[in-house]
Parts: C-alpha cells; structure tokens; sequence
C-alpha cells in the first residue's frame, strides 16, 4: 500500500491523495500536506489512456505506398480503391519485422500513457498468419504492463477473399481475442449481411468479442451499420460489438440517421470515431445524443491511409478538439472522456475511472488541467498499471 501526493483531480478542486492498495484505488481524499511515496507536484491525475481502435500489423508501412491510397481514401473517393492498393505491403510480410514494429509502437504507447488497445491485424489470404503471430508474441511479451487486444480482421474481404473466414477461425484457436470483421467493402448488401454473420458466428462460437469496420466511405447508400446493429440484437451480442467508422452516416438525412442510431443504441453497440483521418466522419454529438458509447480511436500509424500518428492518444484528442469543435470547458471533458473512459468501454473494460474501489490504471500529467493537458499534449510524468509504476517521463 502506497500513496500518491499533491495531485489534482477533474471536476474538483483543491489538490488530493490516492492510496493505491495492490491493483485498486483503496481511498481518496484532500491531500493534507502530509509527505507520500509519490508526489505528483499538482498536476493532474486521470484514467490512463486507451486506444479502441488501430491497425497494428501496418505500422511505419507508409511510404511503402502512400501515393496510391493516401488523398483517395482520407477524401473518400476511392476508398475501396485504396485498400485494394494498400495490400501490396502484405507482399513482404514477415513475422519478425512485423514483431519488432509492433513492439516499438506498443512501448511509444506506453511511454503516452496508453495501457489498453485493441490492435486490428490483417488476416487474410495475402498476409496469411504472418502478421498476426508477430503481434500475438508481443501481445503475450508486454502483458505486464499493457493489455493488447488482437482483432483477426479479414481486410480484403470475406466473400471476396475465398478462404479469408478459415484463417480468422484459425487465428482465434490460436488465440485472437477479438473477430474482426468489414462488411462494406463486398460488393453487394447480400454479401455484406452474409459477411457480418460470419464473423459474429465464430465471435459467438468462441465466446469473443467482434469489433467491425463499417460504412468507411462518404456513401448513404452504404448501411452495414444498421444490418450489424439488427444481426446484432438478433443474435444476442449486444454489449459485445464495437464498429469503428461509419463515416456514410455524415451524409445520412435527418429520419434515416436517427433510425439507424436508434437501433445501434438498442443492439448496445459502441462506436469508435478517428476524425483526423478522412475528410468525412461520423455525426459524433448526434450519436452522443442517442445515449450510445463513442470514443475516438488512433486508426493508423504512418502506413497507407494516414502518414502520421503515434498512439499519442492526447494528440488525438488535441485534433479532435478542433475536428469537431470541442474545445470549450465540457467539449475538452467530452474529448478526454472519449480517449478514456468511453474507449475503455468500447473494448469491454468497465469501471475504468478514478474512484475509490477501481483498478489502478492511472497517469499523472504533466499539466495541472485539461485545458493545458491538450495544448502540450505531452507524455505524462508517471504511468500506473494495476498500481505499480510503468513508464515515467520528464
């Protein structure tokens, strides 16, 4: 049992102290000037941070191909265009080196105060398991001091991909902890339906959660979203879904955007937003509105579709701020919410908040408030996972 000193706190003021017993928050209180193990020199402590949303396997892939795909897919049009170009990379796939890039990626998370995310790994006939087992020897290396979550995701397809479903079956005996799935990019509404139960059949099958690309194109005819939300509820995965993207929606009228927000709020179905990646992104006040989850995910790391990113998920927020016009007193509280507690849901961690009884998964910045926390965007001074001290910065 130890405590943390002289820290603030969001939503209260004056400058507190935590006793952090084993993994939990046992008490917190005003700080009484008394001395503790750790002084946090008055700077904020909240959650620590956490990414629902990025794809792993193609870090620092970028420059492989970024003429290809970068402006068609940001500007949304040739979305499908560009993962098809984007799949050149998988050509030089190799365990080790993808190993060692994912591995770099997780530690710069860490050293930003990131302690949970959910990384997408292709999983498909072109990059067959290679990707996939790089990232599942990292996953399994760090597991003291961060939680990753691997999603076997079938990027180019399941329909169109003959033999992609087996190898997303196999990679979840192999221990995926997530089934990843991207109904819109089939060619037909057929298809994608068929491609959406698919996936939610091996994710019931192996009791795992499914966590699905939707809608990524600047379309309103595209609506696999809603066909997930319906299969969804008639399959009894809700609470275990998370859809990352649905920028179509943007372009939705007014009744259909609602009805379609409606039936995602019943299925229990958690979004997750990355705005900084495209020029179109999912009405994210209006699906607040709904009651539904929505966090703000990091998508990319320097590879096809987006040539910058680190897992810094304060720079996130920083864009995101001004994305989506947040930047006033309860915007920031709403951004910070959507890169902590709200993303912690996404990805089924409940209960991911400072408060007494909670596991301690924390950071203390190195600012006093939010409102510099997102100018500066810094890596925090200290970074707790389960109470014990992970990362520290300067």
């Amino acid at each position: 049992m130890y405590r943390i000193i002289n820290v603030s706190l969001k939503g209260r003021t004056g400058l507190y102290q935590l006793t952090i017993d084993r993994d939990k928050i046992y008490k917190i209180e005003p700080w009484d000037g008394s001395d503790g193990e750790i002084d946090g020199g008055g700077m904020l402590l909240t959650e620590s941070f956490v990414v629902p949303h990025v794809h792993i396997d193609k870090v620092e892939t970028g420059p492989l191909v970024e003429k290809a795909t970068m402006n068609v897919y940001q500007m949304g049009t040739g979305a499908r265009d560009a993962i098809k170009a984007a799949a050149e990379v998988k050509k030089g796939y190799d365990e080790d080196k993808i190993y060692a890039r994912v591995k770099q990626r997780m530690l710069e998370a860490l050293k930003y105060g990131v302690t949970y995310v959910r990384g997408f790994v292709d999983v498909d006939t072109a990059a067959g398991l290679k990707g996939f087992a790089g990232a599942i020897r990292v996953r399994d290396e760090i597991k003291e001091f961060m939680q990753l979550q691997v999603v076997a995701f079938p990027q180019q397809g399941l329909l169109l991909d003959p033999g992609a479903i087996e190898l997303v079956e196999e990679a979840v005996k192999k221990g995926a902890d997530v089934v990843g799935g991207i109904p819109w990019i089939e060619e037909n509404e057929h298809d994608q339906l068929k491609h959406i139960n698919q996936v939610l059949d091996i994710a019931r099958k192996y009791s795992k959660p499914a966590a699905f690309l939707v809608d990524d194109a600047p379309n309103p005819a595209l609506k696999t979203l809603e066909m997930l939300a319906d299969e969804t509820l008639e399959m009894g995965m809700q609470g275990k879904v998370e859809a990352c993207h649905a920028r179509a929606l943007q372009l939705y009228n007014e009744s259909n955007l609602n009805k379609v927000l409606n039936k995602v709020k019943l299925a229990g179905i958690s979004l997750v937003t990355n705005p900084h990646t495209g020029a179109y992104h999912l009405p994210v006040e209006k699906a607040l509105a709904h009651g539904i989850n929505v966090s703000l995910g990091q998508d990319d790391c320097n590879d096809a579709y987006y040539p910058y990113g680190r897992c810094n998920m304060l720079e996130v927020g920083f864009l995101a701020t001004h994305l989506l016009w947040s930047m006033d007193e309860a915007g920031r509280e709403r951004i910070f919410d959507m890169i902590t507690v709200r993303a912690a849901k996404s990805i089924g961690i409940e209960n991911h908040k400072v408060k007494e009884g909670s596991r301690s998964d924390l950071v203390v910045l190195n600012e006093p408030n939010l409102r510099e926390a997102f100018r500066y965007h810094r890596e925090p001074r200290l970074v707790l996972y389960g109470g014990r001290p992970v990362a520290t910065g300067t």
